[in-house]
């Protein structure tokens, strides 16, 4: 009895390792389905943005002041300084409310939570972050695009902000990145709309060429 019990865990077991591998390599395989266009050698009106990354999470990195659009004027906390100096550029990230303004790390992330926002997704929230002058590195890879896919980047960025009227500047409040304002999205976070389908649809939005299926950080980045 002990033995088909054991054996019957096994496979279990190894059904399950089986479900696993095979959605990792779907995933994979869909991250590196291209969408969009390839760039051009040589960008008309050139804008240079960057794709960063923590590991797990990705965002756009903007310059908050360009012809095509000032940042300062739909986030406020674009115009503040830092340390006495004014900030160049601002990341921007997409996420859900709970884990952006009460979950410091992934592994502050409590099982109720997750199984909440893996079942019925939750609130959307845009993180703005302004930046100084910030450099290239393995976790910020620069990329040179067209004014015309900027112009196409802004819009659709803008598209899921809520429209305020006549009350001004959107209102934006702090969580877990101190430096940080969160701002309200039209967009709900969900596994298929996750942080890092985000980054990529925006990217595709604006035809620049992303993966279709982008759940992971390394999709996006690669």
């Amino acid at each position: 009895m002990l033995a088909k019990t054991l054996r019957i865990a096994l496979r279990t077991m190894a059904a399950l390792a089986l479900f696993v591998l095979l959605v990792l390599l779907g995933l994979w395989i869909g991250s590196s389905i291209p969408r969009g266009a390839k760039m051009p050698d040589t960008p008309v009106n050139p804008v240079r943005i960057m794709v960063a990354t923590n590991g797990v999470h990705t965002e756009l990195v903007l310059p908050i002041v360009h012809r095509t659009k000032d940042w300062r004027e739909t986030f406020p906390s674009a115009g503040e300084w830092i340390n006495g100096s004014a900030p160049t550029h601002i990341s921007i990230g997409f996420g859900e409310r709970e884990v952006f303004l009460n979950t410091p790390t992934l592994a502050d992330l409590d099982i109720i939570t997750a199984a909440r926002i893996a079942a019925t997704g939750g609130e959307g929230l845009l993180r703005v972050n302004s930046l100084i002058n910030p450099g290239e590195h393995k976790n910020r890879r620069a990329l040179t695009i067209g004014g015309a896919q900027y112009q196409r980047l802004v819009e659709t960025i803008e598209s899921e902000l809520p429209d305020l009227g006549s009350q001004g500047f959107r209102s934006y409040e702090t969580g877990t990145v101190d430096t940080a304002p969160y701002y309200q999205s039209t967009l709900r976070y969900s596994i298929l709309h996750s942080c890092n389908q985000w980054t990529s649809d925006r990217l595709s939005d604006a035809g620049i060429r992303t993966g279709w299926l982008t759940p992971f950080s390394g999709g996006v980045m690669k």
